[in-house]
């Protein structure tokens, strides 16, 4: 277990990193939750905008004072658990761009798209709740540093990529209005990069460092 065999315990500062991360997923999850709202039937607004943005702003805040409190644990502390730091140093970025995805979901309302009465909604609802899952299971699993439950859900998170791809080649094919094609394109990419940038968060608990984001590959160009 990578964390497990580096992690130092009673390092009272990497306990609070860990615990900083999983709120940064856990925020991430206000602003999917809050832009798939709008994007299903609620529509844009201003109060909706300055939730996201401030929720998304936060997240960037905690990335940067995660950096800063690793740099002082490398500082201050005579014996480093290095390889900790370097996981963490990496997978805090994986974090930070799982919230601007989801903002980027809310881009499509302001855009004009709207999913409240697509004849494809089933489709498009279920895939928003396997990745909405994903991202609280990865915030759980991650918390109690789970390498069994975090490999799980890896795999399951990976059979979903081919699945986007499929959706978004689809899209080439759509006999609808461009603009609905292209929103449903848009729809699927983003939650691809969701989804691999959670399994590259919990890659954390079950890679070694020189293979953090490995998911960010596509599958045929994984070392």
């Amino acid at each position: 277990m990578v964390l497990d065999f580096f992690r130092s315990s009673g390092h009272s500062a990497i306990e609070e990193v860990e615990a900083k991360l999983v709120q940064m997923v856990t925020d991430s999850f206000q602003v999917y939750d809050g832009a798939m709202e709008a994007l299903f039937g609620a529509g844009k607004s201003k109060a909706t905008k300055k939730e996201l943005r401030s929720t998304d702003r936060g997240i960037n805040l905690a990335e940067q004072e995660v950096r800063r409190m690793l740099m002082l644990h490398v500082s201050i502390h005579e014996s480093v658990d290095l390889p900790l730091v370097l996981v963490y140093m990496s997978i805090v970025k994986d974090v930070e761009r799982i919230g601007d995805y989801a903002k980027n979901i809310y881009d499509l309302v302001r855009y004009g798209a709207d999913f409240s009465e697509a004849p494809d909604r089933e489709e498009l609802e279920r895939y928003r709740g396997a990745v909405g899952q994903l991202i609280t299971d990865a915030a759980d699993v991650f918390s109690q540093r789970d390498t069994e439950a975090a490999q799980k859900l890896i795999s399951k998170a990976d059979g979903f990529l081919d699945e986007y791809d499929a959706h978004v080649k689809a899209m080439f094919r759509f006999e609808g209005a461009p603009a609905d094609a292209v929103a449903r394109a848009l729809y699927y990419r983003f939650l691809k990069r969701i989804t691999a940038h959670i399994m590259n968060f919990l890659t954390g608990l079950v890679m070694p460092v020189d293979r953090l984001d490995y998911y960010d590959e596509p599958k045929e160009d994984r070392a």
